[in-house]
């Protein structure tokens, strides 16, 4: 199962790390995975999909 929320399809983001002395990396950000209940079904979810279903109740 990729890691992708099943609400919006947010998935990671890469970006450049760089240290000190201006040596650069690339690093990849990862959504905030959550398990969530969505009309019935255990899914993952990220987690501002959750705070906003959480909100709209």
């Amino acid at each position: 199962m990729p890691r992708m929320c099943t609400q919006c399809g947010k998935t990671y983001s890469r970006t450049i790390k760089r240290s000190h002395s201006m040596r650069s990396s690339i690093v990849r950000l990862l959504p905030n995975l959550q398990y969530a209940v969505f009309d019935g079904q255990r899914v993952k979810a990220c987690a501002r999909c959750i705070k906003t279903k959480n909100k709209t109740k």
